[in-house]
């Protein structure tokens, strides 16, 4: 394998760690502002940004474990790809 397509690959891989850790903020983050809110007395959640917040971690959670689970494959690959490189 040529040290090109291994940093390509590497890349990758660090493009979808950051994903996965966007994500899954993103859907704490937004549950934690419904709880403070909540907290605070804030009881209508229809106008604004809250119906954005509220709905985050429906769609940020899935997409995060969507992308662990690439990052899982494409780590695999490339791990399986290197040993076979390496013991031929």
């Amino acid at each position: 394998m040529t040290n090109h397509s291994t940093e390509r690959d590497l890349r990758i891989e660090r493009v979808l760690a950051y994903l996965v850790a966007i994500s899954i903020a993103l859907a704490v983050l937004s549950f934690v502002a419904v709880v403070v809110a909540t907290a605070v007395g804030q009881t209508v959640f229809d106008y604004g940004a809250w119906p954005v917040v509220i709905t985050m971690p429906y769609f940020a959670l899935p997409l995060g474990v969507v992308f662990i689970i690439t990052l899982l494959v494409l780590n695999g690959r490339r791990r399986q790809r290197e040993y076979r490189n390496g013991h031929n």
